[in-house]
């Protein structure tokens, strides 16, 4: 089954022969899964195994695959797990006085300035269950980034389909200005300045290129790919208008003050506390964590509202847009109108509908940036 599994797992070797017939080699995956196999149904694991990212499989593909969630669940594992506070501060310490073993008189100072230092590192420290959740925020986080860079991947090829219709115009008036200047009805100086802007075009889109090359390796090695992997990236997530309706930080700040991790681990450290002091720090740091979900809420949820406006705004100016493109198809269909105003006309039609898909992924990512915090992950 092990095997099955590296031959099946989301890593593209045999994909990317097919592919690519120049690519003779793809690196194996060099993780294996975090879980056993009993953890998930064989179904389960065909899904994460198969060569297709879906977006709603993010969060198990970091569990399963990332190399920081597989460092971090196997250290505590071996250093954490089951221990309280005092246990981890006592290991600490014991490597310390060891040191003084042979000096009783020294080894006598140290025990009481340790049992004093002590019972301030634990008041600090956490234990088996606070790092658990550590290492779990840091599991969501990256979950959290990834769908964001999933998100931003496709943000990039929407822009890239722009740029690249406004170059099929930035040629055509080229080719304009070079007839013209051909005619003796525009200078020399005027046809650079065209082939300047029509270079300026082919920069950008080579660097939108990179960047969304640069973004589609980030995430692919995050969810436990090759660098040289090819998998199938399947769309992002239809957008739901609804998830906003139900929206509500006054309400959801009590769920998201139940699941904060930040919050429990200062929660368990006060419960932890061995002096006054420690307790203080502790209690202060519980405030004010729920000062800070309240906040991060509330200004999670404007974002949405300032999102959806975007959007609002991106459909009417595609309406537009639209419009206006069929009135210079019909214009030019009766000879009152030029090819080069249908093309532009097509233009400004094509870059509306890219500008309101991306405002449609931005309004996206504001609403699971919203339900992030009411998880308890907040950036």
């Amino acid at each position: 089954m092990r095997g099955l599994m590296q031959n099946k797992r989301k890593r593209a070797a045999a994909v990317a022969l097919t592919a690519a017939a120049v690519q003779l080699l793809v690196p194996m995956p060099a993780f294996a899964e975090r879980s056993p196999e009993f953890a998930r149904t064989a179904e389960e694991w065909a899904r994460l195994r198969d060569n297709v990212l879906e977006y709603d499989e993010i969060e198990d593909l970091i569990t399963e695959y990332n190399v920081t969630v597989q460092n971090n669940y196997a250290d505590w594992k071996k250093t954490y797990a089951g221990k309280s506070a005092s246990d981890l501060t006592q290991d600490a310490w014991s490597k310390i006085n060891s040191s003084y073993a042979e000096d009783s008189v020294a080894g006598d100072m140290q025990a009481k300035m340790g049992e004093i230092e002590m019972q301030r590192t634990i008041d600090e420290a956490g234990d088996g269950t606070t790092m658990r959740w550590e290492n779990e925020k840091t599991e969501k986080l990256l979950a959290a980034e990834a769908q964001s860079a999933m998100n931003t991947y496709y943000q990039l090829q929407d822009q890239i389909a722009s740029a690249q219709r406004s170059r099929q115009l930035t040629e055509a008036m080229l080719g304009i200005t070079q007839r013209q200047q051909g005619a003796g009805m525009t200078t020399y100086a005027e046809v650079l300045t065209a082939q300047q802007s029509l270079q300026n075009m082919d920069a950008q889109i080579i660097d939108l290129q990179n960047q969304m090359e640069s973004t589609r390796q980030k995430l692919i090695v995050m969810l436990g790919w090759t660098q040289n992997g090819l998998p199938e990236i399947q769309p992002m997530p239809e957008l739901d208008l609804n998830r906003i309706a139900a929206m509500n930080p006054q309400t959801d700040a009590e769920k998201a003050c139940e699941n904060d991790y930040t919050l429990k681990i200062d929660q368990r450290k006060l419960d932890n506390s061995y002096t006054e002091s420690g307790k203080a720090m502790h209690t202060a740091n519980i405030s004010n964590d729920r000062q800070q979900i309240a906040v991060a809420l509330n200004a999670a949820y404007q974002a949405v509202l300032q999102a959806k406006s975007a959007y609002d705004q991106a459909i009417l100016d595609l309406d537009i847009a639209n419009h206006s493109h069929a009135t210079a198809q019909a214009r030019q269909s009766v000879g009152m109108g030029t090819a080069m105003e249908t093309l532009q006309a097509e233009t400004a039609a094509v870059n509306a509908q890219s500008a309101k898909d991306i405002a449609g992924l931005k309004l996206f990512q504001a609403m699971e940036t919203y339900d992030w915090i009411v998880k308890g992950v907040r950036s």
